[in-house]
């Protein structure tokens, strides 16, 4: 929008960041035309800095790079870890999307419903009945919009999914991919040969089983389905409806009662600077490490972090920024006699490759990739090296929380950072995600200023659970390779790690230094009881020790739930607070 100077704007309601949490609750709170909406983003629309690379699902690893050298794309942040411990000293490039539609932009699209125990969970753990999964799979629901299987896709694997746990009517696309590569039907017999048996869906509240994975994909053009494309492109036209693009939210502005009244922002395509006053609510949805960040240098966070900033404080919350919990995952990969992108990425098949995604919405490009995926808690024949530390901690998860996740990909993949490419040639990647991460890490600012960067902790692999049940990890999906199904498209021995890698110090040190992000970072504004000290926000993502503002993202989560990705939880958490919301505005 235009050059306000030092104006003030007045709306009812103020949001920073324009992700799924953001824009779910824009959507639907400017249902009412008398309501007003503000929307902050520091981004633009996608396709005017990247073309459609964030559209084609087959382009969405191009912004899966950790390698801190290289140069992050205009649609990302551009955020780099501190050295990582467990990684031996490691840094690593995470991912977060800076434009409108947040990291639902640059994600692999999955979607999946975590497991009805987790939802119990989540309700003890904020007290609240009302996050048992019975109510949050209604709000599910509510975001989703099925599409039965695409006719081009039935030679190739065909899914299998409840009529129940699906919906039509809702803003958002989903629906399993026009295109399946032939080396994920052999996963898919892999997992079964060894006890991950086939199951209907991820979208039941069920995970221990394999499946195939469902997507946020465009029923008509397969192009992504997105939180820009479901909740914001088709709304454009409400005049109540506010997107401030190019924006920087700066900090939040209280009064002397401790009331958010606004947000104090900045355009970036002049640096002017205005505030955008909230009558009602300022609501926050930068994520995982700007909503604390905006918190903290707002003064609410840690005292010891803005005393040492000369930030004055608004309020004492010591769990602004902490509890950082996040996923992670490494693979083993093999020479497969199967055709897979390398086979299909020359000149000529490139070509039909985008001629059959542009006028058919099939091929290898309407595929984001990982289409197949396995849960399960780890057999006992692996669990013989746990410790008493170990077993006591995972006996605590509900029976239905699953230890591992299996996820494929037609390619090799090392580690993203110091793996040496490999020769030309097909591969195949099995690659294991624990689901039971104990490491914490936090997020913290750097100065009192948002145009610095926070330091950014995820901590991984620095708890002995997490060790422990990597290692078996690692050994199961050699168990997997391991099946006589396989044979039949493997090539030689194992190609990475090797033949090397055999004892748990060896493994151990394999895990350390092949371990990715999987950019699930969550809970850094953890919701949770009033007496829980290190709890940020209440059950309707009130923040603890101020009114009028909310945080509503993936920072909320009490907890990281298992499952193939959070993306699907942010949407329900945002169409649940909307009702909160409305509801307590009467």
């Amino acid at each position: 929008m235009g050059n306000f100077g030092n104006q003030t704007l007045t709306f009812d309601y103020v949001i920073v960041g324009a992700g799924p949490g953001g824009l779910v609750m824009a959507n639907r709170l400017s249902e009412d035309e008398n309501i007003n909406i503000a929307v902050v983003e520091a981004g633009t629309w996608s396709e005017d800095v990247v073309g459609n690379l964030t559209q084609v699902p087959g382009y969405n690893l191009v912004f899966d790079n950790p390698n801190t050298e290289s140069e992050p794309y205009a649609v990302d942040w551009g955020f780099t870890t501190v050295p990582q411990v467990g990684l031996q000293g490691a840094k690593t490039r995470y991912q977060r999307g800076k434009c409108l539609g947040g990291s639902s932009n640059l994600n692999a699209m999955a979607w999946s419903i975590s497991s009805a125990g987790a939802f119990e969970a989540w309700a003890d753990a904020v007290g609240d009945d009302s996050w048992g999964f019975d109510t949050v799979y209604k709000y599910y629901r509510k975001a989703m919009n099925f599409a039965p299987l695409a006719e081009t896709r039935r030679a190739n694997a065909t899914p299998e999914w409840r009529e129940k746990d699906v919906a039509t009517g809702g803003p958002l696309d989903v629906r399993y991919p026009a295109y399946a590569y032939s080396w994920s039907t052999w996963l898919a017999t892999a997992l079964n040969a060894v006890g991950v048996m086939q199951t209907d869906s991820f979208i039941s509240g069920k995970l221990n089983g394999s499946a195939w994975q469902t997507n946020t994909i465009n029923h008509t053009t397969s192009a992504r389905a997105s939180a820009d494309t479901a909740y914001l492109r088709p709304f454009l036209q409400r005049a109540n409806l506010h997107i401030f693009q190019q924006t920087l939210a700066e900090k939040i502005i209280f009064n002397g009662n401790k009331t958010a009244t606004g947000v104090f922002v900045t355009d970036n395509t002049n640096n002017s600077t205005y505030t955008l006053s909230a009558s009602r609510e300022v609501i926050v949805s930068a994520g995982a490490f700007q909503s604390p960040q905006l918190l903290q240098v707002s003064g609410v966070g840690p005292k010891n972090v803005l005393d040492a900033r000369n930030i004055p404080v608004v309020a004492d919350r010591p769990g602004v920024g902490q509890n950082l919990q996040d996923q992670f995952f490494f693979g083993i990969a093999y020479r497969v006699n199967l055709p897979t992108p390398v086979t299909i990425g020359g000149a000529p098949e490139a070509i039909a490759a985008a001629r059959k995604f542009n006028k058919k919405a099939t091929g290898p490009l309407s595929n984001p990739g990982g289409e197949y995926a396995g849960f399960e808690k780890l057999p006992e024949h692996l669990r013989g090296g746990f410790s008493e530390l170990t077993n006591n901690t995972l006996a605590t998860y509900p029976s239905d929380w699953p230890e591992i996740e299996f996820l494929t990909l037609p390619a090799f993949v090392g580690n993203g950072r110091t793996t040496p490419a490999a020769p030309a040639g097909d591969y195949g990647t099995i690659l294991a995600t624990i689901q039971t991460p104990t490491s914490r890490g936090n997020v913290t600012i750097t100065s009192a200023s948002m145009h610095d960067a926070p330091v950014i902790n995820p901590a991984w692999l620095t708890t002995q659970e997490d060790v422990e049940v990597s290692i078996a990890m690692f050994k199961r999906v050699r168990e997997v390779w391991a099946v006589p199904e396989l044979h039949n498209v493997t090539q030689g021995e194992e190609f990475f790690p090797g033949s090397s890698v055999r004892s748990d110090a060896e493994i151990e040190g394999f895990i350390r230094a092949n371990t990715m992000p999987i950019y699930h970072a969550s809970a850094t504004n953890k919701m949770g009881k009033p007496d829980d000290p290190n709890a940020v926000v209440d059950s309707r993502g009130r923040v603890y020790g101020v009114t009028r503002l909310r945080v509503v993202d993936v920072s909320a989560f009490p907890f990281l739930f298992p499952g193939t990705a959070p993306q699907a939880g942010v949407y329900m958490l945002s169409e649940k607070l909307a009702d909160a919301v409305k509801e307590d505005q009467g």
